[in-house]
This record gives C-alpha cells, sequence and structure tokens, in this order.
C-alpha cells in the first residue's frame, strides 16, 4: 500500500524513514492510519477508525489500534493533535500545513488562520513569561462571524471572564 497525501507528498520512504529512525517498523495498520488522517484532513480517532472501516475492501481497525498508531504517528511527527472540540482530540497530517483553528464555541464551526498570525502572541507570551507556544496547530476558541452577527439582531451574550496574563 503507498501512502500518498492529498497532494501526493508523503509516502512509503517518508513513513519508513520517519519509524525506523526511532526504531520503529511500518505496520499496515500504521500505513492505512496515516492515509486516513491525510484524506479525512481533521479527524479524530473515532472518525479514522469509521472511515477505515468503510474503505471498499479495507477491513475494520480495532478503535485502539487506531489510538495506538495515532501516537506513534504523532511521536514520529508525522501527524499533529489539536484539541478541536471539548470531547476528542483530532489528528492531521504535519504536511496539511499550520495554521490557526478558530473554534466556534455557539455553532461548532472550525475556521483556519494563518499561523503567523499567533506570532505576536508566541512573542509576547514568550518575553512575558518564558512560555514558548506552539503555534503550528492552535486551537482558538471564541465566536464566529456569523454567530456575532446573529447577535447583533438578538442581543450579545454574556462576554466570557477576561484572562489576564501578568
Amino acid at each position: 500500500m503507498d501512502v500518498v497525501g492529498r497532494d501526493g507528498a508523503g509516502g512509503r520512504d517518508e513513513l519508513g524513514t520517519a519509524l525506523h529512525a526511532r526504531g520503529l517498523r511500518v505496520t499496515p495498520q500504521r500505513e492505512r492510519v496515516l492515509t486516513a488522517v491525510r484524506a479525512l484532513g481533521h479527524a479524530t480517532a473515532e472518525e479514522v477508525s469509521a472511515h477505515l472501516g468503510a474503505v471498499p475492501g479495507g477491513a475494520a481497525v480495532d478503535p485502539s489500534t487506531v489510538y495506538r498508531a495515532l501516537a506513534v504517528l504523532e511521536d514520529v511527527g508525522l501527524v499533529a493533535r489539536t484539541q478541536l472540540d471539548r470531547r476528542s482530540p483530532s489528528f492531521s497530517a504535519l504536511e496539511h500545513g499550520g495554521h490557526v483553528h478558530l473554534v466556534c464555541d455557539r455553532c461548532g464551526d472550525v475556521g483556519a488562520a494563518p499561523s503567523s498570525l499567533a506570532g505576536p502572541l508566541a512573542r509576547e507570551l514568550a518575553d512575558r513569561t518564558g512560555f514558548a507556544l506552539d503555534t503550528h496547530h492552535l486551537a482558538l476558541r471564541g465566536t464566529c462571524r456569523t454567530c456575532r452577527a446573529g447577535e447583533r439582531a438578538t442581543g450579545p451574550a454574556p462576554a466570557p471572564e477576561p484572562v489576564e496574563v501578568p
């Protein structure tokens, strides 16, 4: 099975190189999980498992196998974990590119913005607190444009408490 990204990037060699560098081997399950993550863009482990079970001619993969494969793929730097909802983390292939996820707490919509927009925040946090923010796959929660437009028509929702950085 060839492991190829949506844009044609990647491949079995990339997977093999990343795994072998850590003393790990390529398995059919790891190949299938990485292929599914690349096909889905962003997906929870449950969505990856469901996708694998729905692929014509493909055998179902136990969810625990999917979780283990995702953990290994994250450890070797082929997938990134992002908390897009409050229940389960989402995974995406790193060649998907770094961006900031904009998660609407009202409607659940997930938008994206360039990770470069988080650069000033990362620098300010580092200067003030010494904290190094990973902006490659960052999720920010708030209210989307559509829901905010609805607020103007119906009145604003209670504002969240501000968080102050020392």
